[in-house]
């Protein structure tokens, strides 16, 4: 590896972070997240990369890796930026599974319209903080869970539940709850070609995220689904999506029939020790309907307004037509009132703290 090269990337960097020098955040965990990467990145200004041997350079590539993935993310979730309204309902939802206020939720906008996905290279790679740490002496408090979503539905609510599915993913890879239990069925022989185990892995990673979203958006998820993969068959990676409608709706009316999703609960409270379980609680559409948007008063509503939304969208709505509003209008006035309603929670939040 050319220490030229290496050279280049830091030289990069430089230029990246004159750029981000001015980043705000509403949340000062970034901020600090952020005086952090500039003090690593001070600190490999001064090493003397000539005299690296090859596997520190390979090292050293792996931090400025590093160092780059945390800017695109932060760059994309500054004041003006992050879609704060639907980061605060999914940071609502990460807490019921982990409330050490160790992980940041950070978004980068992707020009794909259906770019959704959730990155965990960052948050779950302990290699990186293994080797800042020992060769560089930085210590991150914070690790970032990198979602991504398409920059022209940022403030799309109706679609964007599709996050809680991707916040799934990271709770289950960071329990390993699929892994777990996986391994536990090779060991007793139900697995055993390679092939089956991945195919299993990844279908029951997608089952559970599924259902970790339905707990705090309902069938609002399986709307969007039914949309984006319509009839879609099974694949290696994903199970067909009827099979995923179908354990949503069972999760969700109690009537528990399917091997699958009776092994993720098990499985995920022996892991976990958490429930998966109802975490919204419905509320009224009357507000929306008269154009107002509504009070909610815990974070339950909160979460419930989702599947709200989705409702008064698949449905006609009194009002609206007696006022001739077409979709697009109906649309946007959806989007609005939910934004609304979840920006004066948290101001509300706020004030009551």
């Amino acid at each position: 590896m050319s220490p030229e090269l290496l050279h280049l990337h830091i030289s990069q960097l430089f230029q990246t972070f004159e750029k981000s020098k001015i980043n705000k955040y509403a949340d000062p965990r970034k901020q600090s997240y952020h005086d952090k990467l500039i003090e690593l990145f001070d600190k490999i200004r001064q090493e003397n990369i000539e005299k690296y041997s090859y596997d520190q350079q390979k090292n050293l590539k792996e931090v400025l890796d590093f160092i780059f993935y945390s800017i695109e993310f932060l760059d994309n979730s500054t004041l003006t930026n992050i879609p704060h309204e639907i980061v605060f309902c999914l940071e609502k939802a990460l807490n019921d599974w982990d409330a050490t206020n160790s992980y940041i939720i950070v978004t980068s906008l992707q020009n794909s319209i259906n770019s959704y996905s959730f990155n965990p290279i960052l948050v779950l790679n302990p290699n990186y903080y293994d080797i800042i740490e020992s060769v560089f002496n930085v210590k991150f408090e914070n690790k970032l869970i990198q979602i991504n979503l398409p920059r022209y539905l940022v403030h799309d609510y109706l679609a964007n539940v599709v996050l809680y599915h991707e916040l799934g993913h990271f709770v289950e890879m960071k329990f390993q709850i699929a892994r777990r239990l996986i391994n536990t069925k090779v060991s007793l022989g139900e697995i055993v070609t390679q092939e089956e185990a991945r195919k299993a892995h990844h279908h029951l990673s997608e089952l559970f995220a599924d259902v970790f979203a339905s707990q705090y958006i309902g069938s609002a998820s399986n709307y969007y689904l039914d949309y984006i993969a319509h009839k879609q068959d099974s694949t290696v990676t994903h199970p067909s999506t009827d099979t995923r409608i179908q354990i949503v709706n069972e999760f969700l009316s109690g009537k528990i029939k399917n091997n699958s999703l009776d092994e993720i609960l098990a499985a995920t409270e022996a892991t976990t020790t958490y429930k998966l379980k109802k975490r919204f609680l419905s509320i009224n559409g009357k507000d929306f309907e008269e154009f107002i948007p509504p009070i909610l008063n815990n974070d339950e509503e909160l979460h419930s307004i989702f599947e709200v939304g989705w409702n008064l969208w698949k449905q006609e709505v009194k009002s609206y037509k007696e006022k001739k509003i077409g979709k697009i209008d109906k649309y946007l006035i959806i989007n609005n009132l939910i934004e609304k309603a979840i920006s004066n929670y948290m101001v509300l939040e706020k004030w009551n703290k």
